[in-house]
């Protein structure tokens, strides 16, 4: 994966889950893709708490209004605990390599760094504080 390949969250704070999709867009956008349609890896889904089912987080939400075909990671949250509506699958290199974008999230433990530094063809940094590309 090449410096072009990946793109970061430059502001302090982490951005809203409108501007996520929109630099998303811009970054799918320059690579060829539409986001309609596009295959997008949520990585470091937040935990959810409590019993019941749960609404599909808002950037997945937007996601799906926006016709990208989303899935997330989440290897900390329980079965049960997945939001409503969104496919939770397991971190392996073909999910990634047939990502069109990969969200960082959270940030990914080493073992989870080096497939997505291997197989993931862009990556887009969503989380609080991001400051630099990584390469």
């Amino acid at each position: 994966m090449t410096e072009g390949d990946v793109a970061a969250a430059l502001a302090h704070s982490a951005p809203g889950p409108g501007r996520v999709v929109d630099r998303l867009a811009e970054g799918l956008a320059a690579r060829g893709v539409a986001l309609a349609g596009a295959r997008v890896l949520l990585l470091g889904l937040l935990e959810h708490r409590g019993n019941g089912a749960h609404p599909a987080p808002p950037l997945a939400a937007l996601l799906h209004a926006a016709g990208a075909l989303v899935r997330a990671v989440a290897p900390r949250a329980a079965t049960s605990a997945h939001p409503a509506g969104l496919l939770c699958v397991p971190l392996t290199a073909r999910e990634l390599s047939e990502a069109d974008a990969v969200v960082l999230l959270a940030a990914p433990g080493d073992p989870e760094r080096v497939l997505v530094d291997r197989w993931a063809a862009y990556v887009l940094d969503a989380r609080t504080g991001a400051g630099t590309p990584r390469t």
